[in-house]
């Protein structure tokens, strides 16, 4: 803890005159439809020029996805046009709206945050935005105003991602808290040292502190003005779309619920806990042992474990590992678990769950001992001897 604190307190004491010294970076032509610039002009009489780039056959009546992209450096049309190129050309394809904004001359969008939600509702007039939220996304110094942007009207935004971008003050790196709505990733050059890959770490620490969604990727090799094709950006872009991203954490919600019922089980079990152990099993539950006569309905498991559980006896079983799939409409489950007995050491579990009133059962549960393949022909040898396994044909 004190090492992160000391980080984080050198990584905000570092002067933000370095954020604007970006390289812009160069133009990647594709097929991508053209860029259009416009111009809107403020209440108090700011100009905004921005690049817009729209799927083909765009209907602006309905709703489609919308990255809001805030360039690096001093953000002048060179540089929007240049990112756009570079990171954003994939978009329209895949049917998003992209729109690069300039920040006002001799001026950066954290310093203008007004202008810029005054912006973001004149774009509601040209694009409807997906579940009437926006992707916000920068660069470099775009990216600090992102930061900034997101965490002054978070409800505005389904997702923010940054090209590096970080908090850019120990003010605003107080108020990361504002983004528990608004899943964060960040990616970073791990030679981009000098301050960008200290903070993206300090920043990604705090989130994850404040149970904030954040995906940090740290690009191998790579320095402060990052190699990234358009499409992996957009296969961030499109995880991180509300329907998306719902269905993915229902995925992993489930996938800890049943963790949690099979870890309650096998708790159930080593303490000879009859009502809490049986009451994990689905009505028409298989159990299958490692004999292989041990192919027992609910009601035949249930005579043959009573016996021990009445005299306060059960059989442990830790968890080593596990994986836990979820099919596809959410109700059912299978796994596959290794799982450590004192006696007979490490075993598999495998078997599968279903989900009824609200509650993970199990509908079968299979259990084997793992034999090295070095073994087998010593073990059959065994078998055969006690007329345990027919000679082969």
């Amino acid at each position: 803890m004190r090492l992160r604190l000391l980080t984080v307190a050198f990584v905000l004491g570092l002067t933000t005159t370095m954020l604007a010294q970006v390289t812009p970076p160069t133009p990647v032509h594709t097929a991508a439809p053209a860029v259009e610039f416009r111009t809107f002009t403020a209440r108090d009489g700011a100009v905004v020029r921005f690049a817009l780039r729209l799927p083909s056959g765009h209907d602006a009546t309905r709703p489609c996805p919308l990255v809001v992209a805030l360039p690096p450096g001093a953000g002048d049309e060179a540089m929007v046009l240049a990112s756009m190129d570079e990171y954003w050309n994939a978009g329209a394809s895949r049917g998003w709206a992209v729109v690069s904004p300039c920040p006002p001359e001799g001026s950066a969008w954290h310093l203008r945050l007004a202008l810029a939600k005054e912006f973001l509702d004149h774009l509601a007039t040209l694009v409807r935005p997906e579940n009437g939220l926006i992707h916000l996304a920068g660069i470099s110094q775009g990216g600090i105003a992102a930061f900034a942007l997101a965490m002054d009207d978070p409800g505005r935004f389904a997702s923010l991602t940054v090209l590096p971008g970080a908090p850019e003050n120990a003010a605003a790196f107080a108020r990361l808290d504002r983004l528990r709505a608004v899943p964060v990733t960040m990616y970073v050059g791990d030679r981009d040292a000098e301050f960008w890959l200290p903070q993206a770490r300090a920043t990604a620490a705090r989130l994850k502190d404040l149970n904030i969604e954040c995906d940090l990727r740290e690009m191998a090799g790579q320095g402060h003005r990052l190699r990234l094709e358009s499409h992996e950006v957009f296969d961030v872009l499109d995880a991180r779309r509300p329907a998306v991203r719902t269905a993915r954490l229902a995925r992993e919600g489930a996938i800890r619920a049943v963790s949690a019922a099979l870890d309650d089980f096998h708790d159930a079990a080593a303490k000879a806990d009859e009502v809490r152990y049986f009451g994990h099993f689905a009505p028409d539950a298989v159990f299958l042992g490692t004999d292989a006569t041990e192919r027992w309905t609910l009601e035949q498991f249930r005579a043959f474990a009573t016996p021990y559980f009445q005299k306060g006896t059960g059989w442990t079983y830790t968890k080593v590992r596990r994986t836990v799939t979820i099919a596809p409409g959410g109700d059912c489950a299978w796994f596959d678990e290794v799982v450590h007995n004192a006696k007979y050491g490490e075993c598999r579990g495998t078997g599968v769950l279903v989900r009824t009133d609200g509650a993970w059962r199990i509908a079968q549960y299979n259990l084997t001992k793992p034999v090295p393949n070095d073994l087998m022909d010593e073990l059959l040898a065994l078998m055969r001897k006690a007329d345990r396994t027919p000679e082969p044909k």
